[in-house]
């Protein structure tokens, strides 16, 4: 055997990885472990339980509706920014349009870009109308539920351009957004009576 380990260990006086353990020695044995105690398994301590406050129900619901009603009034601003767009890109000649747009500043411009003329006019019905789809926004974000009524029932109407065209992309984007607009309503409906 010390041969082996001499060449194993290339001679020298290392103990060689490959021994076995001197079995007169026994390995050290843990012992028995102590049972642990009720307080040792709690995670958090009692105090810091009682320390944290939770929020109530109805805060937790107040701000699902009012994110509700704060995604829906800015519908407003989505409209008239792409109306404005729209009636710019139709002011420099090209022929597309977004179809998420008012559907009336689409018809009074490219009215007026086939006559010819009548663009102060033309110009004049979309700055109303987009100026009109800031203030509503404005207004519903503060809560007002006249607001929502009224664009809903101003952008309602203006869909009734792209049924009748056939346009059904243009149609399926307005009832999305009439949908997306009454859910802001019926939110900021909720919010009004949970306060009175």
């Amino acid at each position: 055997m010390d041969t082996t380990e001499n060449v194993m260990t290339g001679g020298r006086d290392a103990p060689s990885p490959f021994r076995r353990p001197n079995p007169s020695k026994p390995a050290p044995s843990p012992g028995p472990r102590p049972a642990p105690t009720a307080r040792a398994l709690t995670a958090v301590p009692p105090a810091t339980v009682a320390a944290t406050p939770s929020l109530p129900a109805t805060t937790v619901e107040q701000q699902q509706l009012e994110r509700r009603r704060r995604i829906g009034a800015r519908w407003f601003y989505w409209v008239a920014a792409v109306s404005l767009i729209n009636t710019v890109v139709a002011l420099s000649g090209q022929h597309w349009r977004f179809i998420i747009g008012l559907g009336t500043t689409q018809v009074a411009t490219g009215l007026a870009a086939r006559a010819g003329r009548g663009w102060a006019p033309a110009l004049f019905l979309d700055l109303v109308l987009i100026g009109g789809f800031v203030l509503l926004g404005y207004l519903a974000l503060q809560g007002r539920l006249w607001a929502f009524a009224v664009g809903f029932a101003v952008y309602a109407l203006d869909g009734l351009i792209f049924l009748a065209a056939r346009n059904w992309i243009g149609l399926g984007f307005h009832v999305f957004v009439l949908v997306m607009v009454f859910k802001g309503l019926q939110a900021a409906h909720q919010l009004d009576a949970g306060r009175s």
